[in-house]
């Protein structure tokens, strides 16, 4: 009797095992994110990890274009009137804004809790990749639409997160310019400005991601490395 109760326990147990495996490699690669309890203070650099610096440059610029002089010409406004539409379009209106926004805040609610301060979360893993730098390219690209859309407490952890984001160094070999252009410095230059520059550390992280990417102009006719290993 007894042999034949422990037989029956090794499926329990073999089920128990695979269960138990399967959770863990599940979930070491994909610990949730707490955003509350991420510090607001910038990294240390006194880290073991390699650091950018400025260094002189090989091929300085020896003469600059002046800029233009005497009064400014009046430009015409390139935004469009807003059209006149009935209470039957205005209200389909509404309904497409509002599936918009409901869309961004189960992308953004999703980002929080899986993908915190990483450059993209993987929706159907629960996981996250960084493919950017690993710079939080998700959080500083969100940072305008956070703002136009309302989320102002958001909007306001998301910049004090961004505080703490190091340009000085990445895990990547070499930095993509062109993503690092658009996603980190036109992010934080947008937010800065849709937000009435009232959040100087946004136009602070600007200026770090714009010296950094200067580096990739020191070429002999001036036009930026597209890819650029940052460690030479």
């Amino acid at each position: 009797m007894s042999t034949l109760i422990r037989r029956t326990h090794i499926p329990l147990l073999a089920l128990v095992f695979v269960f138990t495996t399967v959770y863990y490699f599940y979930n070491r690669h994909n610990t949730l994110f707490d955003p509350s309890s991420y510090t607001t203070q910038p990294p240390d650099p006194k880290d073991q990890r390699v650091h950018w610096q400025p260094q002189p440059d090989k091929y300085p610029v020896k003469e600059y274009i002046k800029l233009p002089t005497g009064k400014a010409e009046q430009i015409p406004n390139v935004q469009s009137k807003p059209p006149t539409e009935t209470e039957e379009q205005k209200n389909i209106r509404i309904k497409r804004r509002d599936a918009v926004k409901e869309s961004f805040e189960h992308s953004w609610s999703g980002y929080k809790k899986h993908g915190w301060l990483r450059d993209e979360v993987a929706p159907l893993s629960g996981g996250f990749r960084d493919t950017f730098g690993g710079w939080s390219a998700t959080l500083v690209d969100s940072l305008d639409t956070l703002w136009i859309m309302g989320y102002k407490k958001d909007f306001e952890m998301a910049v004090a997160a961004a505080n703490t984001i190091d340009f000085t160094t990445t895990e990547a070999t070499d930095i993509n310019v062109f993503e690092t252009t658009i996603r980190y410095l036109g992010g934080f230059l947008a937010a800065y400005d849709i937000s009435d520059q009232k959040y100087p550390s946004l136009l602070k992280k600007a200026t770090e991601v714009a010296e950094l990417l200067m580096g990739c102009f020191d070429t002999p006719n001036r036009m930026p490395i597209t890819r650029w290993d940052w460690k030479k």
